[in-house]
């Protein structure tokens, strides 16, 4: 299944927030993918099916 995973840098809630699309089996497995290659200070808020 693929997931939007969108993630913006934290700690700055006007910065608009970066979708990603992976594919992954579940919300959890599709966040952990995105979280190993964000950028440093960066946070995922929130995942959706694609």
């Amino acid at each position: 299944m693929s997931w939007f995973v969108r993630h913006r840098p934290e700690g700055d809630t006007s910065a608009e927030p970066v979708a990603v699309e992976v594919t992954a089996p579940t919300p959890a497995a599709a966040i952990d993918q995105v979280r190993a290659t964000l950028p440093e200070g960066h946070i995922v808020t929130s995942v959706a099916p694609y």
